[in-house]
């Protein structure tokens, strides 16, 4: 989209500092063809702002809360349980993405359902804190189901 913009003003100021040629098509074809691509530059930028979404990650005990407001949307709550979650991945592409350390974020469901993540900022840090959470909350379903250790082996001796 920058690139576009960038072509349609050079384009422009050429054809600008060269209007005084008389030429049809300058006049005719090439000014309404920078100008009906300078309308969808700005059109999508717009479009691009209007979806934007703002998520906000909340950490608790075993849920994560996901809050994702974005221009048209308001208070939309995802709630995923964290022994739920199969597969955490981030990947952060391009230079300028690395250098301001914003990336995506992918969380792999048991439904094998995928939830991307646009535009995190510092999305390692919250890819540790997931692993975290999801370690501690497997730790925790381990001990509820796990009786002691000498279960196994006495599980069939009568106490008598």
């Amino acid at each position: 989209m920058f690139q576009l913009l960038i072509t349609c003003i050079i384009a422009g100021a050429v054809l600008y500092n060269y209007k005084d040629m008389g030429d049809d098509v300058t006049q005719f074809v090439m000014f309404p063809l920078v100008f009906i691509m300078l309308n969808y530059v700005f059109i999508s930028l717009i479009c691009r702002i209007i979806e934007y979404n703002n998520y906000l990650f909340i950490i608790f005990k075993d849920q994560i809360f996901i809050l994702n407001s974005s221009l048209v949307l308001r208070d939309n709550i995802e709630i995923i349980d964290a022994f739920k979650i199969i597969k955490l991945d981030v990947f952060s592409r391009g230079f300028f993405s690395n250098l301001l350390s914003y990336g995506e974020i992918v969380i792999e469901l048991q439904t094998r359902e995928e939830r991307l993540f646009h535009f995190m900022p510092q999305p390692y840090k919250l890819l540790d804190k997931l692993k975290i959470q999801r370690e501690r909350v497997l730790e925790n379903r381990k001990k509820k189901y796990i009786v002691g250790d000498d279960y196994p082996s006495t599980w069939w001796k009568d106490e008598r």
